[in-house]
């Protein structure tokens, strides 16, 4: 009897026997990292789908933001007179109107009580008539014509500063000798504004 077709089969079983004994193991690795990839790649998926949703977040948030100043501006929490007061210069000088005088709520109830208010065809104003927020009465006087007068009303209308104009009245007027200056249209604006702030 031939030993070598016994000792060829034996190591072919033994070759066998040593490839399942180490291959299978790595077979199972490789296999155990693809799992790993795949639920990587998913961890991956989600963590760049929260990142998107985080972008859309942060945009929303410069958006509430950016409203947020713009109810600042508009509704601003302090009186701030010396803006107020620049503001309304620049607005009448752009123009072409003379800023004769501004006179803020405190001022207007001094006037009252000391009884030195003359009487004039204007209503008397009552703060937050237009909206229900406390607001700061002004009365503003101005001078110059009535075309730089409607450009004033359109200015104060398109203002961040949320405010209504509350009366108009206006008179001609007169030169030194008592003469109407209606020819060169030149008048006296009085203006009754409330300025809003925020609520507390």
């Amino acid at each position: 009897m031939n030993k070598k077709p016994v000792i060829i089969l034996i190591s072919l079983l033994v070759i066998i026997l040593l490839v399942f004994a180490f291959i299978e193991p790595l077979w199972g690795s490789i296999k155990g990292l693809r799992l790993d990839k795949t639920k990587q790649n998913q961890e991956i998926e989600k963590i760049e789908e929260l990142l998107i949703k985080v972008s859309k977040l942060e945009q929303e948030y410069q958006e509430l933001n950016d409203d947020a100043e713009k109810i600042s501006l508009a509704l601003p929490k302090e009186k701030d007179l010396a803006y107020l007061l620049t503001q309304f210069e620049t607005l009448a000088s752009s123009n072409g109107l003379l800023l004769e005088s501004i006179k803020f709520e405190e001022d207007i109830k001094q006037a009252a009580e000391r009884g030195s208010s003359r009487k004039s065809s204007q209503k008397s104003i009552e703060p937050g008539i237009f909206i229900d927020a406390p607001s700061l009465s002004l009365q503003v006087r101005l001078s110059g014509s009535y075309e730089g007068f409607k450009g004033y009303l359109s200015f104060l209308e398109d203002n961040v500063r949320l405010m209504d104009v509350q009366s108009i009245s206006f008179t001609v007027q007169k030169g030194e000798k008592g003469s109407q200056l209606a020819d060169l249209g030149i008048f006296d604006f009085d203006l009754a504004v409330a300025v809003y702030l925020q609520g507390e």
